[in-house]
């Protein structure tokens, strides 16, 4: 698998740095979070022409994460369920744009004290959202990769790997994806081998980042108790060799991984 980086919202550096940090790294792609200043009302056509330029000059191909806030595609409420879409079907047109072929969206929650009936509601409401979103990402040519999430006081609609597995399933034939973030599904007691087994061909793209099966600290590599030998074996063994985003918090994180993920003989780099 090739390795990438991501652009956190609150990333504390000028963008051209991190494009060059990324370069050093031996990093392939670059994920950008839709949040700001990478919103899609932010960027007009100079500054995503700008963007590309400098991801183009270091090298590395961009993929988009959709948004991080204020958006719920699983929502109840029919009206914050249709602006979530607007936003992310704005999301697929400026990946586009940004010659980006991957969109990471998330499925969406559903508030822990509500009564468990509702779920079912929930899940539908999924559903048309992403059956809205793959008609016009399908005309963009962009992938939709839906990303499992943490263990939260919500509920989340992507949890588990039958969740995740259903949900790729239902819309692969209109080209959507599963994204498998290993430190979220950690923190559901998730069998990280077994999930990655259960996705199979489905996986487009993987999250890698550590805790210690509590809470989503985003350590390095090493850091926390997750079994990275058993997982990396799985993956190997289904055949993945996409795209692996460091989803961490620091230069001396994404070194330290770096070295993890070259020691364990995983890491195909520039």
């Amino acid at each position: 698998m090739s390795s990438f980086v991501q652009v956190f919202c609150s990333c504390y550096i000028p963008f051209d740095q991190f494009l060059s940090m990324c370069s050093d790294l031996g990093m392939s792609y670059v994920e950008i979070q839709t949040e700001h200043p990478y919103t899609p009302s932010e960027m007009d056509r100079k500054r995503v022409n700008e963007v590309r330029q400098l991801a183009d000059a270091y090298g590395l191909a961009i993929i988009l994460h959709g948004p991080l806030f204020d958006t719920n595609l699983s929502s109840l409420k029919e009206g914050i369920r249709r602006a979530s879409v607007k936003f992310v079907q704005e999301c697929v047109e400026l990946a586009s744009r940004l010659n980006a072929n991957l969109l990471v969206v998330h499925a969406g929650s559903y508030p822990g004290d509500l009564p468990s009936n509702l779920m079912n509601k929930a899940r539908d409401q999924l559903h048309r959202s992403l059956s809205e979103l793959a008609k016009v990402a399908v005309n963009s040519g962009v992938t939709i990769g839906v990303e499992n999430k943490q263990e939260s006081e919500d509920r989340e609609l992507v949890l588990y790997p039958d969740e995740h597995l259903e949900i790729v399933k239902a819309f692969s034939d209109q080209g959507v994806k599963a994204v498998l973030d290993i430190g979220h599904a950690h923190t559901a007691n998730c069998n990280l081998a077994d999930y990655a087994s259960l996705l199979n061909g489905q996986i487009v793209e993987l999250h890698l980042h550590d805790n210690n099966g509590v809470s989503d600290d985003h350590l390095p590599l090493g850091a926390g108790n997750i079994d990275f030998e058993r997982f990396f074996e799985a993956v190997r063994n289904i055949g993945f060799a996409g795209p692996a985003i460091l989803e961490l918090k620091s230069r001396p994180d994404l070194e330290s991984s770096v070295e993890f993920l070259h020691k364990n003989g995983i890491l195909r780099t520039r």
